[in-house]
């Protein structure tokens, strides 16, 4: 089985609200149909959905006082965002089921603490794919928190044989190269390694966090960063080809 997840930074514009990229999402969900890959679960992020509404009301910080309002807007937020994914795979004969992060994860201290991977084995069976996001979810200390997708994706890992990290990037970079093998020694990234604008919104901690993240995960099945802004290429590499990538070894 295959992890993709399908980053924020690429079906949205992440520093323009409410803003998803209709056309590359759905080259995308073209370039996984027409893979060879038939076993995989798809996670996607929040870009500019769930970004800017977690950070103004502070969901992500340990020591905000998280309102309902605040729990209920973001939620319909990264829902919304969810409908757009799942109508563009009906579009093409993909039969995503919504599995919202916030229903299946629990977090203590802002760290995942428990997935339900049966729930995501269940629909498995039944043909139908996955659709895991982002999401404000229980934390049994500080009340809520922010489920990113990477998180889910490190949850789910140890079900895979293969993750697929689709971002905005060619792969992850060391003094301005990209990296064909990032490993632990590697990390972490200094802001010269960083390529991009520094300033658009990310409450999920930024490259290194998602890095580090990456290496975890790669303790427990292969994961590759792959630009999915450069046609062919995540097709490609869920074809197992060589395309300009990293793959991360923790």
């Amino acid at each position: 089985m295959i992890l993709i997840k399908l980053g924020g930074s690429v079906l949205t514009f992440k520093n323009e609200k409410y803003t998803f990229r209709t056309r590359v999402t759905k080259r995308l969900l073209n370039e996984i149909k027409k893979s060879e890959v038939d076993d995989y679960i798809l996670v996607h992020g929040g870009g500019s959905f769930g970004h800017p509404g977690a950070k103004e009301y502070s969901i992500n910080d340990s020591d905000s006082k998280t309102s309902a309002e605040a729990i209920s807007k973001v939620q319909l937020d990264m829902r919304r965002m969810n409908n757009r994914v799942l109508g563009l795979m009906q579009d093409i004969g993909l039969w995503g089921v919504s599995i919202p992060g916030g229903l299946v994860t629990f977090f203590k201290n802002g760290e995942l603490k428990t997935i339900d991977e049966e729930i995501f084995k269940r629909y498995l069976e039944l043909n139908t794919i996955p659709v895991a996001f982002g999401d404000v979810t229980v934390d049994v200390e500080q009340g809520m928190t922010i489920c990113s997708g990477d998180d889910i994706v490190l949850g789910l890992s140890k079900l895979a044989d293969k993750t697929i990290f689709v971002s905005d990037v060619d792969g992850i970079y060391k003094e301005g190269q990209v990296v064909e093998k990032f490993v632990a020694d590697m990390f972490p990234l200094t802001s010269e390694d960083i390529p991009g604008d520094s300033d658009v919104v990310d409450v999920t901690g930024g490259m290194n966090q998602k890095v580090k993240k990456m290496l975890d995960i790669s303790k427990n099945c292969e994961t590759h960063l792959v630009n999915g802004n450069k046609k062919g290429r995540l097709r490609s590499i869920l074809d197992g080809n060589q395309v300009l990538s990293t793959e991360v070894r923790g």
